[in-house]
């Protein structure tokens, strides 16, 4: 496993969602809205990201070298339309989720085939965003195929 992107897949899970998931685990978030939660601490993330940006304290993210549109998802992985990987070899993604409040999970994956990818590698929080994901896509796509019977 090529590890040059470690550092920011780990670092990707924020201390504020770490603070979060203490406080949710010893039970002190159970009286507040999760929406409202959810969206302070998006606030505080944009926030925090800002302050970095002015103190010149953060460090660009590493660029990829390509950039490809799945064809399809699932829970465990996802497929490419066009041969782009080499079988057995595990990459490192950064996935772009079209949600309200915009989401960018890293994670790692390896090459099934030359157009198929399974997942081996997400942080724990990436991993429910991305299922949310492939779950509210999966029930989209059942209404259009039933509204076309």
């Amino acid at each position: 496993m090529d590890f040059k992107f470690e550092l920011e897949f780990n670092e990707s899970r924020s201390n504020i969602d770490e603070w979060l998931s203490h406080e949710k685990a010893r039970g002190e978030s159970e009286n507040s809205d999760p929406l409202t939660l959810k969206l302070l601490v998006e606030l505080y993330k944009k926030v925090d990201e800002l302050s970095n940006l002015i103190k010149n304290e953060k460090t660009p993210p590493k660029p990829l070298k390509h950039m490809k549109i799945t064809d399809k998802i699932g829970f465990e992985g996802f497929s490419f339309d066009e041969d782009c990987l080499e079988k057995d070899v595990i990459y490192f993604a950064k996935i772009s989720l079209p949600l309200f409040i915009k989401r960018e999970i890293l994670l790692y994956f390896k090459a099934v085939d030359c157009k198929t990818a399974k997942i081996v590698r997400i942080a724990r929080s990436d991993e429910k965003e991305w299922s949310s994901y492939v779950a509210e896509s999966e029930r989209l796509e059942i209404r259009k195929q039933k509204g076309n019977e």
